[in-house]
């Protein structure tokens, strides 16, 4: 009888511990999904990218998502593997941050203008043409470079070759009028 008893507590006991964990975890979901309602547009778009070849997940605006999953399926194609990414932070939408607006995706980023290479995206120049071909600007052409960063519209010009001292030297070379070719 008292190990009846002593079974059917525990039981009890175990019951109670379950439904207080999945009680738990469904209010977690329930948190992230009402943090997320506001990525839903009025025709129930989320804004959801997501790299089709490892699954990494990023929400931005939805009015923009077409364009970043457009963007990523192309990094893809030219041979990334993008391993995370980021979009919507929480703050203020300003020249210094479009994330919080939804409006700028992190690809492979370790910090500022740093990405993980184990992404293989490509180098600053082809990674600015392929985002400039989806509408995007490429944070790479900044002087102050944000390599890997893709955002709607342009917060600051680009930095152009200054960043390249190898391209300003030949393009010096070229407006002396001095040949490259022949030099040996």
């Amino acid at each position: 009888m008292k190990r009846t008893i002593a079974i059917a507590a525990l039981l009890a006991a175990v019951t109670v511990v379950t439904s207080v964990h999945s009680a738990s975890a469904r209010t977690r979901t329930d948190v992230s999904a009402k943090r997320h309602q506001s990525i839903v547009d009025a025709n129930g778009n989320r804004g959801l990218v997501i790299s089709h070849k490892t699954g990494a997940k990023a929400y931005v605006s939805p009015q923009y998502a077409s364009r970043f999953q457009s963007y990523i399926n192309d990094l893809e194609d030219h041979g990334a593997q993008v391993f995370f990414m980021g979009g919507y932070r929480p703050g203020r939408c300003s020249s210094s941050s479009l994330h919080p607006c939804g409006k700028a995706l992190d690809v492979c980023q370790l910090r500022r203008g740093r990405v993980d290479s184990r992404c293989h995206l490509p180098d600053r120049r082809s990674l600015a043409v392929i985002a400039e071909a989806h509408g995007l600007f490429e944070g790479g052409k900044w002087c102050n470079s944000d390599y890997g960063h893709a955002q709607i519209g342009t917060t600051a010009e680009a930095c152009g070759n200054k960043h390249n001292l190898y391209a300003a030297v030949a393009e010096f070379k070229q407006h002396l009028g001095l040949d490259l070719g022949a030099e040996q």
